[in-house]
């Protein structure tokens, strides 16, 4: 049974949120130790957005074995928004229907992937509005842009 109102926030994202509505947090939800792995059968644009994002948020403490499937389909949502907007913009926006010029088909698949993508990314505190609302605790070591690039020389080892 559901409760009305809004969804409930994930507690880690109220922990970095340095919780706003000062309620008191769930003290015994449950902290998923399963490994966070890339899923098998991405395809490579998928493999891409998540070798680029899922290292950030699981170093974030968001993302856990138990988001896989949530950051797998978030994956999915933008490589077929990228792939809606190349068409559109291979074949225009306007194509032509038996009854004359209408949309382009590909203008729907645009706009629900981005949609869809953008609610789950929301939910891991990927947009722009959700991260002015994170609080990193101390203990989330935060890089500076030269020690990133540091780690980007060294293939990804970072320095001590």
């Amino acid at each position: 049974m559901s409760r009305p109102g809004p969804r409930p926030k994930p507690t880690r994202v109220k922990e970095l949120e340095g919780n706003p509505g000062k309620r008191p947090l769930p003290r015994n939800e449950p902290r998923p130790q399963l490994p966070v792995k890339r899923p098998r059968g991405m395809g490579r644009g998928q493999r891409a957005y998540w070798d680029q994002h899922a290292p950030e948020l699981e170093r974030l403490r968001i993302l856990t074995g138990l988001d896989v499937p949530a950051m797998r389909l978030m994956a999915e949502h933008y490589t077929f928004a990228l792939e809606a907007a190349r068409i559109l913009g291979d074949e225009g926006l306007i194509v032509e229907g038996r009854d004359g010029p209408k949309k382009h088909p590909a203008w729907q698949a645009l706009r629900d992937a981005s949609g869809m993508y953008l609610r789950l990314a929301a939910e891991f505190g990927m947009t722009p509005s959700a991260r002015t609302r994170l609080q990193l605790p101390p203990e989330v070591e935060q890089l500076s842009l030269a020690d990133l690039l540091f780690e980007a020389a060294n293939g990804g080892e970072a320095s001590e």
